[in-house]
């Protein structure tokens, strides 16, 4: 058996980055942290975007063109063969990936029309002040896809589960971590200087982009339309002569 070099450092740290920031999305799905659910959904677009990319030319076994899909059909019927005929993606996880990568762009997408057209925030806020501002619908669209992302990774998990107990010495799980698979013979692969200069300026600006906006945690991104109003400055009058005794607004309401 030899080692070779299957997934390169780029391709692990993307798998690993955006693991995360999948997980972090449904942390935040909550109404008191939709800014940081919004953040992070742009910070996956990045990823995704790096990945589609490097899908195109990135190195063998990350490229889309290496994807075994039209294998599918033989190999379903191979499934639970011992041997392993395929040291990159198999054409199951070839078409489990592809629609993760679609699923992942359609979630970005309704996400950023429901913070515009619900929330009135973000660079699609404007949509709040139009006949969209009604539409509840694109939110249930958005909880859909993200119900369905789990359900993919349902099935890529038992993928790699079923994977892990048929072809145990070929380590697919542990070259997720490490970049090597056990192969036959040696098909290691090598970044190219455009490959790895492409990878390092994708990471610098995910990280700037974070960092961005922590420092500017209310950037365009996240910005509502509606500007904060101070009552007391607009009601001038009433502060100076009512306020002493009266609140600007009563503490119980009538109903």
């Amino acid at each position: 058996m030899n080692k070779s070099y299957i997934w390169s450092l780029p391709t692990r740290a993307f798998h690993w980055l955006f693991v995360v920031g999948i997980l972090v999305a449904f942390l935040t799905d909550d109404d008191h942290l939709l800014n940081y659910h919004a953040i992070v959904g742009y910070a996956l677009l990045i990823l995704l975007a790096f990945r589609i990319l490097w899908g195109v030319f990135g190195p063998k076994y990350s490229k889309f063109k290496d994807f075994p899909t039209s294998e599918i059909k033989q190999y379903s019927s191979t499934i639970f063969s011992k041997e392993s005929k395929y040291i990159g993606h198999n054409p199951a996880a070839s078409y489990i990936m592809i629609i993760m990568l679609v699923c992942t762009f359609l979630i970005i997408l309704t996400g950023v029309l429901t913070y515009g057209i619900q929330e009135g925030k973000g660079i699609l806020g404007f949509l709040n002040e139009t006949y969209f501002k009604n539409m509840k619908s694109m939110d249930n669209i958005h909880e859909f896809f993200a119900n369905f992302f789990i359900f993919l990774i349902v099935l890529h998990l038992i993928g790699i589960v079923v994977d892990k107990f048929l072809h145990k010495e070929v380590e697919t799980l542990k070259s997720i971590f490490t970049g090597y698979k056990n192969s036959k013979e040696d098909k290691s692969i090598k970044l190219n200087i455009f490959q790895k200069l492409f990878a390092g300026l994708m990471f610098i600006l995910l990280i700037a982009f974070l960092v961005f906006n922590l420092l500017n945690p209310k950037n365009m991104l996240v910005a509502s339309i509606n500007k904060p109003i101070d009552y007391k400055v607009q009601n001038e009058f009433f502060v100076e002569e009512c306020a002493s005794c009266h609140t600007l607004y009563p503490t119980i309401s009538f109903a």
